[in-house]
């Protein structure tokens, strides 16, 4: 038996109100997730380290696509020291909730005031490792409400 244009739109409506009825309460919660330790871990490692000029350690934590790029813990440093200046030494830093990415990726964003006291963001892209650790595949860093108009 053929159904009207406006049952079947009645149907799609319904369709689309359990499927936003599903999907909200979980964007929502993985907005409100803690960020995972694991992930915490390796960015806060990298910073330490960064901060105490440990070259290798700081490389140690980038994902194989940034040591493919960058092959040894000086070229890596020196490009740090160029475009990310922000990352070392900073005065505070401040996790905030993590968000899904594309291939079971994590962007784990961090609140951070410099060295200098302006605010950024750094949003770092973690990938999960065959091992399961977790490692920094990239940093994009996004400046505060404080940044100069």
């Amino acid at each position: 038996m053929p159904t009207s244009p406006s049952r079947r739109a009645t149907v799609f409506a319904l369709i689309a109100l359990c499927a936003a009825a599903v999907i909200a309460p979980t964007a929502r919660a993985l907005a409100q997730a803690a960020p995972d330790p694991a992930i915490t871990q390796v960015i806060e490692t990298q910073l330490r380290a960064f901060a105490a000029g440990d070259r290798q350690t700081a490389y140690d934590q980038a994902a194989p696509i940034i040591r493919s790029k960058f092959p040894n813990a000086g070229i890596f440093m020196e490009m740090v020291k160029r475009g990310y200046s922000p990352l070392i030494a900073p005065k505070a830093t401040d996790f905030l909730p993590p968000e899904a990415a594309p291939g079971g990726r994590v962007e784990q964003r961090m609140a951070l005031v410099d060295a200098e006291g302006r605010s950024w963001t750094a949003v770092y892209t973690m990938e999960r490792q065959p091992d399961g650790s977790w490692k920094i595949a990239g940093c994009r860093l996004e400046r505060g409400p404080d940044a100069a108009v």
